[in-house]
């Protein structure tokens, strides 16, 4: 309880007294987005990063990214390892324990198992990187925005749409991991999604043909069985929801619009265990595949359905993150002459 309250407060910017706020500045003015890493030779890097402590939705796009392109390449991902106990480098099996691993990873491992995408984790983003290029071409990193002194072969910050920049402050008055500015930089590109809707905000002419839209929509749910939920089944189940994500109520109100009202609702903090529940008037518990990881099939005596979400990233980014130049050319020239045509602009 105290950690997701610590969490919505800096989520929502409550702490704004003077010392927050000069704490915040200091954050500011130590944060680096670009981390000493050495990369691997023969493995083509690509870096993923958010612009909060949680809810950007990176790890989605590290998925996305690794399903596309594990088509037509040999595909490894280096996962976060945040709250994993193992105290060396190792490859994340499906069957692995999310309190071990951490949920991310186990979530990661699981949902691309089908295209014979590894995962690894580790104490070290450089041993896992050392042991997920021994066998691929490309290596997909989530939270690791951009390193030095050699530069990632390239990298992605993901935004929301709606709120790109989160509480806008860095902690403890804020969500926010580094400066805009310092983010921009260190990125060779943004993603901004899921809303996949233009910004009102400009920060610059020059970055709005490195501003590239997805979309993420959620489109139902799984049984424990398999069975696929349409939303319209969904909204005629008395169902409860529970989550221990960053921004939870994203959720919530995208459920919403689809006329789907739980009945029951328990938030819980970002990457946090979840306790036992009571199912009491439900007809089922409703979670994120990320938080499946951590449940059982059944909870409190109802079953729990994991909702299932398609992502859908735009050609250039999968292109960019190939290393596919030509493709990439065309792709970016196209892209700046549609930005401009919608009034494209990014968040500041």
């Amino acid at each position: 309880m105290l950690r997701r309250a610590v969490a919505r407060a800096l989520e929502q910017g409550v702490f704004d007294g003077v010392s927050a706020r000069l704490l915040g500045r200091g954050w500011a003015a130590c944060s680096n987005p670009v981390r000493p890493v050495r990369l691997p030779p023969g493995a083509r890097v690509v870096g993923v990063g958010g612009a909060t402590l949680g809810g950007s939705g990176k790890t989605p796009v590290v998925l996305a990214l690794a399903r596309a392109l594990a088509a037509k390449h040999r595909v490894a991902v280096v996962a976060s390892g945040y709250r994993a106990r193992t105290r060396s480098t190792r490859q994340v099996e499906p069957s692995d324990d999310a309190e071990h691993v951490g949920d991310e990873a186990a979530w990661l491992a699981r949902a691309l198992a089908d295209v014979s995408v590894r995962v690894f984790v580790g104490p070290s983003r450089e041993l896992a990187l050392s042991c997920a290029a021994r066998d691929a071409q490309v290596v997909i990193v989530d939270g690791l925005l951009q390193t030095s002194p050699e530069r990632l072969a390239c990298s992605f910050l993901v935004l929301d749409d709606a709120a790109p920049w989160g509480a806008r402050r860095c902690p403890p008055a804020g969500d926010l991991r580094a400066s805009p500015d310092l983010l921009l930089a260190a990125c060779d590109s943004v993603l901004l999604g899921p809303g996949g809707e233009p910004m009102h905000h400009v920060t610059s002419s020059k970055d709005v043909s490195r501003v590239l839209w997805f979309r993420a929509r959620v489109r139902g749910a799984r049984t424990p069985s398999g069975r696929f939920v349409s939303l319209s089944e969904l909204a005629r189940t008395r169902l409860g929801l529970v989550l221990a994500i960053a921004r939870p109520e994203r959720v919530l109100a995208e459920l919403a619009g689809h006329g789907i009202n739980p009945i029951r609702v328990e938030f819980h903090a970002d990457h946090a265990r979840m306790p036992a529940g009571l199912a009491r008037g439900l007809d089922v518990w409703l979670t994120t595949p990320k938080c499946a990881t951590k449940l059982h099939a059944e909870r409190g005596g109802a079953p729990v359905w994991v909702l299932e979400r398609r992502l859908e990233l735009p050609t250039r980014a999968l292109a960019l993150a190939a290393g596919d130049e030509a493709t990439s050319a065309t792709a970016q020239a196209r892209n700046a002459v549609a930005a401009t045509a919608r009034g494209a602009t990014l968040p500041g």
